[in-house]
């Protein structure tokens, strides 16, 4: 059965003394009959996801299922506008944010006050299971104990979330921001390695694996930063390249 995937929002590999950004990618996911979405982007993407949803004529309505990678504010907030959709968790990260888990190793990207709103229509997981035909879960715990993938079993195209934020990290063997260890982190990277021929990361572009001498991304992109208040006016553009050097 054919399973096709399109980026719909590219996670951006920046970070902020401010704090986190959460600019984390939103991946859709078609099988014969059923409409998927990768994680739901966070608020300042909102209206962003919708014009993409739009652009590929699919009403939020129309999601079948949500498949979220883990429980980080990034990747969850923009749940309530799929009132239809079955959304799909593990287990594992269900008690990580319900029993305190997250607030016992200090993580602070889990909004878990918007989960008894999200509750009804979660559908648990807690083994490597298909959710679709051919679309089969590749947990890659590290980040969070339950932060889990996709993976699309024909084409090898494995979606990471933060399992592996960015193809630099992934290169250089560098794990994640890592509340369920560093050990977990790095043993979910070869996995990956060892399985994916692409991966779609929490927030960088897809890329080939194996890394050669250059990161080989599927796509590049740019990103314009517009400062107002007390600062430059004219807006700073980052390009992202389509390949970069090892590091």
């Amino acid at each position: 059965m054919e399973v096709s995937w399109q980026l719909l929002l590219p996670g951006i590999p920046l970070t902020s003394t401010r704090g986190a950004l959460g600019w984390s990618s939103v991946t859709l996911v078609r099988t014969a009959d059923r409409i998927m979405l990768v994680d739901t982007g966070s608020y300042g993407d909102r209206a962003l996801l919708l014009t993409r949803l739009q652009e590929v004529g699919i009403a939020p309505g129309e999601v079948d299922d949500v498949f979220l990678t883990h429980f980080h504010f990034d990747h969850v907030l923009n749940f309530d506008l799929f009132k239809n959709a079955t959304f799909h968790l593990s287990e594992t990260e269900i008690r990580y944010v319900t029993e305190g888990g997250f607030q016992a190793v200090n993580d602070p990207y889990v909004p878990a006050v918007i989960y008894p709103l999200l509750a009804p229509q979660i559908k648990s997981f807690s083994t490597e299971v298909e959710i679709q035909p051919g679309v089969r879960v590749f947990p890659l715990p590290g980040h969070t104990p339950g932060t889990s993938g996709l993976l699309l079993e024909q084409t090898q195209v494995l979606i990471a979330g933060d399992g592996i934020k960015c193809a630099r990290d992934f290169n250089n063997w560098q794990p994640p921001p890592a509340f369920a260890g560093k050990r977990a982190a790095l043993r979910s990277y070869r996995r990956a390695a060892d399985k994916a021929q692409i991966i779609i990361p929490g927030h960088d572009n897809p890329f080939r694996v194996p890394i050669q001498e250059e990161v080989e991304y599927l796509d590049s992109f740019s990103l314009e930063l517009t400062f107002t208040e007390g600062s430059a006016n004219d807006p700073l553009t980052i390009h992202l390249p389509k390949n970069s050097p090892r590091q």
